[in-house]
């Protein structure tokens, strides 16, 4: 598992150093299996708006914009099919020092000056393929250092987690065992219960057939969600640290509950769904068609979450593509499974809307 430093220190803020931490965890039997920085070492990147985009005169592929560094207007040429006015992005001034010992200049493309240059996440070795320059929210400060503002002075400690210990596989686990051995007081997220309207006919019911594998099943509904945008670039960001990409707001969200807090979840598009939901064994000769595009052949000791209409997931593992979400998904049923403890951040009768 892999552990953000700094995501740590919001539950356990006198957490040690970075290394010292790795020796204690690994003394505790959680083996620390790597350590490293959160970001490649990159310099003199700044939070930029394109204000202007203009055509190239002398070349039909790049665009010579005018961007403001927070100090003033600096002309850069970019090639990036998605520089348009008033982008948010990330812009390596003259002088700038990018991953892979490159270094900025100033230089003339096809005859137009250029006082820097507008940045990938891919160049700056945040991501393993971007497709046009970085685009960060329309708030972000303009002029701020990007390694600030996307806190990225951070280490990542990757532990090995043996599998009798599930309750330490998440932040929160982890953090209750560095506060313990630390002696310190432990920080937990608030899990208070989200207030709704409770004569809502939310969700429809759910039904238990194989209790001895899954012996709670709780889901809320959630209406009027938009899910094309892209996720605040802060969950994104915690998301790649933990090793995980970016999909969507819905399924960003799933994910980032069970890194936190170690809680199965998955999100099904509620109007995808025919009928209740069943947790049962599956029958014979049932398949279910996964996210991934594979459609497996299911067997009777195989668990799986099922509407009117057949599975819909494998329980626990994966979900199907029949109520998968999408960036036309408006309404999304959350589920969360779990042992003998309900989770106080669910109930089976509640609506919200966000």
């Amino acid at each position: 598992m892999k552990l953000s430093l700094n995501w740590l220190k919001e539950f356990v803020p006198d957490a040690p150093a970075a290394r010292e931490l790795g020796d204690r965890l690994t003394m505790a039997g959680f083996e620390l299996e790597s350590l490293q920085p959160a970001a490649d070492a990159f310099s003199g990147v700044i939070v930029a708006r394109l204000e202007q985009v203009e055509p190239h005169p002398q070349a039909d592929k790049l665009r010579v914009c005018q961007v403001n560094t927070g100090a003033g207007l600096i002309q850069i040429v970019c090639g990036a099919a998605n520089a348009r006015t008033g982008l948010v992005s990330a812009l390596a001034t003259v002088g700038a020092q990018l991953p892979g010992d490159m270094k900025i200049r100033a230089a003339k493309l096809r005859g137009v000056e250029s006082q820097g240059m507008l940045c990938s996440a891919k160049e700056l070795g945040l991501a393993e393929e971007s497709e046009g320059i970085f685009e960060l929210p329309a708030d972000a400060p303009i002029g701020a250092d990007l390694r600030d503002y996307l806190d990225l002075n951070d280490e990542i400690l990757e532990c090995a987690i043996t599998p009798n210990r599930g309750d330490a596989m998440s932040m929160l686990g982890l953090a209750r065992e560095v506060a313990a051995l630390k002696g310190s007081a432990l920080s937990p997220p608030d899990c208070s219960v989200v207030t709704s309207d409770p004569s809502a006919d939310a969700v429809k019911p759910t039904v238990l057939t194989a209790a001895a594998a899954c012996p709670q099943f709780y889901s809320r509904l959630i209406v009027e969600v938009d899910n094309s945008r892209a996720s605040p670039m802060w969950l994104q960001e915690r998301l790649r640290r933990a090793g995980l990409r970016s999909i969507s707001p819905v399924v960003d969200v799933t994910n980032y509950v069970v890194q936190e807090l170690g809680q199965p979840m998955h999100a099904y598009d509620f109007d995808r769904l025919q009928g209740g939901l069943q947790v049962r064994w599956a029958n014979r000769s049932e398949h279910c068609e996964l996210l991934d595009g594979r459609t497996v052949a299911l067997t009777e000791d195989v668990l799986v979450i099922a509407d009117d209409a057949g599975p819909v997931a494998m329980a626990g593992i994966m979900g199907g593509e029949g109520s998968g979400i999408s960036g036309e998904t408006r309404h999304v049923c959350t589920l969360g499974h779990c042992g003998p403890s309900a989770p106080v951040w669910f109930d089976n009768r509640c609506e919200s809307k966000i």
